[in-house]
């Protein structure tokens, strides 16, 4: 038989565990892992951010790319992936001031952010999408 301290830490454990595995993750809608490359012209394009906006709206899965063209998505603070269904899916340039430096122009076409043709299905568990985009 269980003593009356050992029964009451794990009570009280198993107690703080429900609680800490409940909290904030309730509201959460139906996500899926996104991870991939992104390259422009067959080389690795690093320091681009990667958003998936949901159709169904709501806050977008954003990553950024590292110095090999890889990314994967965060849904909000320590939460991966981004919501399950069909997604518009922007690619732009990571600029410290928000805006190219002078005598530099937007890397990425048009074509892949503000009027993007990028389009995806987030599905439930893991998903790899990779973007292999033109500058011309």
């Amino acid at each position: 038989m269980i003593g009356g301290k050992a029964l009451c830490r794990g009570l009280v454990l198993g107690g703080i565990l429900a609680i800490g595995l409940g909290c904030g993750r309730g509201d959460l809608p139906e996500l899926g892992y996104v991870s991939g490359t992104v390259t422009m012209d067959g080389k690795p394009l690093a320091g681009a951010i990667v958003e998936f906006h949901s159709e169904a709206g709501g806050r977008p899965g954003v990553g950024v790319t590292d110095a090999e063209g890889k990314y994967e998505l965060q849904y909000t603070g320590g939460v991966e992936g981004s919501k399950v269904g069909p997604a518009t899916i922007s690619i732009t340039t990571e600029w410290p001031e928000g805006e190219p430096p002078e005598g530099e122009s937007e890397t990425i076409p048009q074509k892949y952010n503000s009027k993007t043709i990028l389009k995806e299905t987030v599905e439930a568990g893991n998903n790899t999408f990779d973007f292999n985009l033109e500058s011309k």
